[in-house]
């Protein structure tokens, strides 16, 4: 019976073919203005490289020794992270994004290896492929049927002992619901708890569970890092307060969680 319900009129599939349509239609007109506030699309070069080199800092302790391991950038964008793996001298780089115009944009700066096809497809028959996957942005835009769907692939596309680098909205953070409604195909936010959860559930063993927030590298940015650790202490005595939980104090608006597959 439940199987032939309709909406409105509209046969099930054809609810559904319309529900992805629409998002469709967002990705196809994501740039540098409606994507990527991390990372930065931005037509400009020194955004770009901007982006690409802080990420990469903030991220090196958990890259491959290898400079040829095979690394996977999910939902790369332009590529600003690629071109940053590259200039430290990654060889074996690949991404995978849904947005022809972020794509060009990374190919007119010479960037190569950059695919448009969903993850989860263009993950098929790459098992144990890669000691690295990024997903910078990416995981909040499933459901949380396509979410397990996607971390099992990842999960299936990693060499044992090999890294998933995750950036998502922080529901827990000062400005978490901000982000959540930011971009209107956003369907999930996370806590450090829920990521403990769905690695569990998916396998991974959950190495660590960090802030995303200022990176010191010149003044400003060091007014800046000395500002955020005021505010997190109050934000931490609020939750001491109000609930008596100190545990992960994790209050920027994004956090980053390192997910790592177990040795075979």
């Amino acid at each position: 019976m439940w199987g032939r319900s309709r909406v409105g009129g509209v046969p099930p599939t054809a609810l559904a073919d319309r529900m992805e349509s629409w998002k469709s239609r967002v990705y196809s007109t994501y740039s540098g203005a409606t994507a990527g506030r991390v990372l930065g699309t931005s037509a400009d070069d020194t955004e770009f490289a901007r982006a690409g080199r802080h990420a990469a800092q903030r991220f090196r302790d958990f890259l491959p020794v290898d400079t040829r391991a095979p690394i996977l950038d999910v939902g790369c964008g332009s590529g600003s992270f690629l071109n940053a793996l590259r200039l430290l001298g990654y060889t074996t780089l690949e991404g995978v994004d849904l947005s022809p115009a972020q794509l060009d944009a990374g190919r007119a700066r010479g960037l190569t290896g950059m695919t448009l096809a969903p993850a989860v497809e263009y993950l098929r028959g790459r098992s144990s492929r890669y000691a690295l996957v990024t997903a910078f942005n990416v995981l909040e835009h499933q459901t949380r049927a396509e979410l397990f769907e996607l971390l099992d692939a990842l999960y299936s596309a990693l060499v044992p002992g090999g890294r998933l680098i995750a950036l998502v909205p922080n529901a827990k953070g000062l400005f978490g619901a901000h982000v959540r409604f930011n971009d209107i195909t956003h369907e999930l936010s996370f806590t450090p708890q829920s990521v403990a959860q769905i690695c569990a559930v998916t396998g991974f063993e959950c190495e660590a569970v960090r802030e995303h927030g200022p990176l010191v590298h010149g003044l400003a940015s060091a007014v800046r890092w000395s500002l955020w650790q005021t505010i997190r202490g109050l934000l931490l005595i609020a939750r001491l307060a109000e609930g008596g939980d100190w545990r992960r104090p994790i209050f920027t608006q994004d956090l980053v969680f390192i997910a790592r597959k177990p040795d075979a």
